[in-house]
């Protein structure tokens, strides 16, 4: 991987662990996620922040996700890690 490779994982969330992702773009250094519902079979994601939102912080895109998902900064934390 170098540095201009953009990381990209899963997110383990359960109801929302089949297609969800998450990651790090490093040309414009910012992350980003798209979440769709386990149940869920469009292409458009539920909930997107994407790189337009241009989110500078690990700890910053924690906060907007559980805001959206209505859960705890720690659950979401769990569900990016494992």
């Amino acid at each position: 991987m170098s540095l201009t490779d953009e990381f990209v994982r899963d997110i383990n969330l359960p109801g929302w662990a089949e297609q969800s992702i998450w990651g790090y773009n490093p040309l414009l250094e910012c992350y980003w996620a798209a979440l769709w519902r386990d149940e869920d079979r469009t292409d458009a994601p539920r909930i997107e922040f994407s790189v337009y939102h241009l989110i500078p912080t690990m700890a910053l895109l924690t906060r907007l996700l559980a805001d959206a998902l209505d859960l705890r900064e720690v659950e979401v934390v769990r569900a990016l890690t494992t």
